[in-house]
């Protein structure tokens, strides 16, 4: 008989774990009643498979949760969709349906597709292999934090907006706090539609600045304002800008590559203004 590995084994259950790309589609199905059909049977089995995830993927649960509710799957076991969100997901109707919201970008950093299209329609095509595309876990409330991404640019770019996020900072896991504050300054389409490219560059910006500002914040010492604590506000900030520079040179390498003037261009700039750093340094 075959042994069951760990993956086989999902919260105590002898069943693999449901990645979120092996759920059936959604089918809206608002008008629907009495028992369930075969394939509304087979939809719900693997849904209910998917709900026990919560805690290890909890994307997957809340994509699983949008199928039961458009196909009014839940009918067969429960008497209202309430009492269904209630008991597998113990959370209130208006709480799922932000996470089921955000289900699709935390599956999008998770299991990134093979190949990745350019985002802007009638541009050239970029493609990138997953291989070389690192995978992150974003917690539902941060999810959440990307709405008006989401919702002025789709999924695709909310994903890559918390990637690029991620790499400005140098974190593997970008908490809700940091999402906020960069989402809230960025400019809502209907103000500044911005392409592809301008949107990582001004997120990567106001990345590297809502960084720095955490990290004053952070440094601030109990005491009243000082001269002492002035001086250590701009040392954290610095330091923060630091964290942020690994791979400076393989970042320029790349985009000489793909555009040697702008290459150039961006790199004079960052020359100039480490120039004016190092000029402005205390002499001690």
């Amino acid at each position: 008989m075959a042994t069951l590995t760990e993956s086989d084994v999902a919260q105590g259950r002898p069943q693999p774990m449901i990645r979120f790309d092996q759920l059936p589609a959604a089918v809206d199905s608002p008008g629907a009643q009495g028992p369930l059909t075969a394939d509304e049977e087979e939809a719900w089995e693997l849904c209910s498979r998917a709900f026990v995830q919560y805690k290890e993927a909890w994307f997957v649960a809340a994509g699983a949760l949008d199928i039961s509710l458009r196909g009014r799957l839940w009918r067969r076991d429960y008497d209202t969709a309430e009492a269904f969100i209630r008991h597998v997901a113990d959370m209130s109707t208006s709480n799922a349906y932000r996470q089921i919201a955000g289900a699709r970008i935390a599956a999008l950093l998770a299991e990134p597709p093979r190949l990745e299209l350019e985002l802007e329609p009638n541009a050239e095509s970029r493609m990138r292999d997953s291989d070389h595309v690192q995978t992150y876990v974003i917690s539902q409330r941060a999810a959440e934090s990307l709405t008006p991404i989401r919702e002025d640019y789709g999924d695709d770019a909310a994903a890559e907006a918390y990637r690029t996020v991620a790499e400005a900072t140098a974190r593997d896991k970008v908490s809700q706090k940091t999402m906020t504050g960069v989402v809230k300054q960025f400019p809502r389409r209907a103000a500044e539609e911005l392409d592809a490219k301008q949107r990582r560059e001004r997120i990567r910006e106001l990345a590297v600045q809502q960084a720095a500002a955490e990290a004053v914040s952070k440094a601030q010492p109990t005491q009243q304002p000082g001269p002492v604590a002035a001086f250590a506000a701009r040392v954290a900030t610095v330091k923060a800008f630091a964290a942020t520079t690994d791979g400076l040179a393989e970042a320029y390498t790349a985009a000489a590559e793909a555009d040697p003037a702008e290459a150039k261009r961006l790199a004079v700039q960052l020359r100039d203004h480490l120039t004016v750093v190092v000029d402005n340094l205390p002499d001690v």
